[in-house]
Formats: C-alpha cells, sequence, structure tokens
C-alpha cells in the first residue's frame, strides 16, 4: 500500500510540502559542514569565531551557519561554546567508530546523478555512468560504493541481528553479494561457534582491501569468488547442496530485473539446509517513501535494478520451495523477509 501506515507518506498538508520541496537545502546544509571540516574542527568544544576562522569561515555569516547547523539538530551550545549533538558525534565525527565519512562522499557523486532523473524518465533506460571507463577508474568507483555500503551496513548488521534470535548453537552462514563482509562479521561475532560463506564477484574477492575483515574471523570465513547472475559454472557449486543454516541476500534483489532476482533467489534457496532460514534484507516498494525513492535510485544508477513489494519476494521464493515465516521492519527503515522449507 502507498503510503502505509508504518511509513506514511510525506506530502501530506502544506508543511510537509515545503519540507519535501527544500529538502535540498538540508543536504547541503549538512554536505557544506562536512565539507569543510567542521565536525572534525568541533573536538571538545569551541566558541564560534574559533570554529569559523579553523574553517576559513567568514565569522558574522560562519556564526549564522552554526546557529542553523543547532536548529538542525547537528550542533548544541553549552557556555558558549558549540559542541556536537548526539548525531552528529556518532555518524559526522571521523574518531567515531560509526563515522559514515565514505557515505558522504558517495552521496556527493549521486547528487550529479539525479540531475539526469529526467532524462531517464524520457529515455527510458540509464543514462548515467554508461560511457567506456578505464579500469583504475572502475576499480575507485567501486571502492567508493563498497565502502559506502559498508558504513551503512555496519549500522544495519545490528538491526537485523538483533532483531533475529539464532537458537543453534553452531552452523554454516551463507552472504549472497557479501560486500565488505561487515553483516556477516557481525554475525561471527555474536556466534562463535559458527562459520560463514561470503560470496560476491571475483573482482570483489580477489582484493583484499574491499573486505578488511577483522583477523579474528580469517579462519572462520572462507569467500567465494563468483558471478550469481550467470549459469556457467563456478566456485558457487563447490559449496554443497542444503549445507548453509542461514542464507543472507542483503541489498541484492534490488539490484537487477525480476527474472534474473528469480534465479538468484533459486540458487540461494539449493543451499539452504532443510531446517534452516533464508533472509531477504532490502527496501521493499510498501516502506513507503523510502522504498519509493530507492525505486528511483535504482532506476538512475543501475540498468534494470528496481525495490520489490514483499509479495513479490514472497511468491518468488514460493517457487523455490520456501514459506514465509516472519516479516520484520528494522528501525532504520528497512525490512526483513524470513523464509524456511516448506
Amino acid at each position: 500500500m502507498i503510503g502505509s501506515a508504518d511509513d506514511p507518506c510525506l506530502f501530506q498538508g502544506f508543511a510537509a510540502f515545503t519540507n519535501l520541496l527544500t529538502g535540498y537545502r538540508l543536504t547541503e546544509a549538512l554536505l557544506t559542514a562536512d565539507e569543510a571540516g567542521l565536525f572534525a574542527a568541533v573536538g571538545e568544544g569551541r566558541s564560534g569565531s574559533e570554529l569559523c576562522a579553523r574553517v576559513g569561515w567568514d565569522p558574522a555569516y560562519g556564526e549564522r551557519f552554526l546557529r542553523c547547523l543547532c536548529t538542525l539538530g547537528l550542533l548544541r551550545t553549552q557556555g558558549g561554546r558549540y559542541l556536537l549533538s548526539d548525531v552528529a558525534a556518532t555518524y559526522l565525527d571521523p574518531a567515531s567508530p560509526r563515522y559514515q565519512g565514505r557515505t558522504l562522499a558517495f552521496e556527493r557523486r549521486l547528487r550529479c546523478s539525479w540531475q539526469q532523473l529526467g532524462p531517464t524518465l524520457a529515455g527510458g533506460r540509464r543514462v548515467v555512468g554508461t560511457e567506456d571507463k578505464d579500469p583504475d577508474t572502475l576499480r575507485r568507483a567501486f571502492a567508493a560504493y563498497l565502502g559506502a555500503m559498508d558504513e551503512a551496513a555496519r549500522i544495519r548488521a545490528v538491526e537485523l541481528w538483533d532483531a533475529l534470535s539464532v537458537a543453534e548453537p553452531a552452523g554454516t552462514l551463507l552472504d549472497l553479494g557479501a560486500g565488505s563482509g561487515a553483516f556477516a562479521a557481525a554475525f561471527l561475532d555474536r556466534h562463535p561457534d559458527w562459520r560463514a560463506i561470503l560470496c560476491d564477484l571475483p573482482e570483489v574477492v580477489a582484493d583484499a582491501g574491499l573486505h578488511p575483515l577483522p583477523p579474528q574471523l580469517t579462519g572462520r570465513v572462507r569467500w567465494c569468488g563468483c558471478n550469481l547472475l550467470t549459469e556457467a559454472p563456478s566456485p558457487f557449486d563447490d559449496i554443497a547442496d542444503r549445507s548453509c543454516d542461514l542464507v543472507l541476500l542483503s541489498n541484492i534483489v534490488h539490484c537487477q530485473a525480476k527474472e534474473e532476482s528469480a534465479r538468484l533467489l533459486a540458487k540461494a534457496a539449493s543451499k539452504l539446509a532443510e531446517d534452516g532460514l533464508l533472509l531477504i534484507h532490502d527496501f521493499f516498494t510498501e516502506t513507503g517513501w523510502r522504498g519509493g525513492l530507492y525505486d528511483l535510485h535504482m532506476m538512475i544508477n543501475t540498468y534494470n535494478g528496481r525495490t520489490y513489494s514483499r509479495s513479490e519476494l514472497i511468491a518468488m521464493a514460493g517457487d523455490c520451495g520456501l514459506e514465509a515465516r516472519r516479516d520484520l521492519r528494522m528501525p532504520s527503515g528497512s525490512g526483513l523477509l524470513v523464509f524456511g522449507n516448506g
């Protein structure tokens, strides 16, 4: 349902209309402060004049901007000094373990691609990033993408594993489209007797710099380089059928069209143990404006990616002999569908 109760539509009333119309101002304020190094400069607290001098702003204009950032909940004042808010200290301070710096950098790149929404709609195809690129440019772009996904995954992994309790003392987790391995790492940290198989494209697996797992997990992780969208033989075939107790597809089904996602789901189901669980963690079309905007993000930045409804994914899973067990909403807006063998 569009504008569902769990995540209502933004466009309700004139105040909502103006917020929607001027939302770009919030983005520009956030990215301008970050680009200037403001959140790192705050430290244990500084006066407005000290901050402006450190980041190179005119004192009068800079003070006005600092006051605005307070109204946005990014800064606070105490005793004549500016301090980071809890949100900024968690996600915007480079010293924080949850710092989202690579995510901010990636969103700067996406600002340009979103300017091509109109031509994309008119042409009925992706128009951004279709030009030929040299290998080094491709690698840097892919590394930027994986870095941003890793930062978000570290937050979302906590949500996911908090929501899903696993009773088995030991088992095997199969993570498809593992990226940096953040979801698997968070799971293995909680379940010391489990092991994991992490699958991603061969070029991702071959570049250890793209997935720097903690050293203590190395002996419990096996990487599998494969393209899951092809039917050609690959190392994925070496994973025994029905051998994995937990199969995770996090933010991967939205990357391609329905037919490809259905094939991917069938491959995932073939590795699921008889009493195992298969997890689809993603943004679904029912998640209101988040799902809607994510679908446009896929339209602009992928060749045939899209968001799916829960019912579509449940039907695809049913074709693979799976039945839905649980439907969970994550605190930050994503969803989790849990399946078992029917």
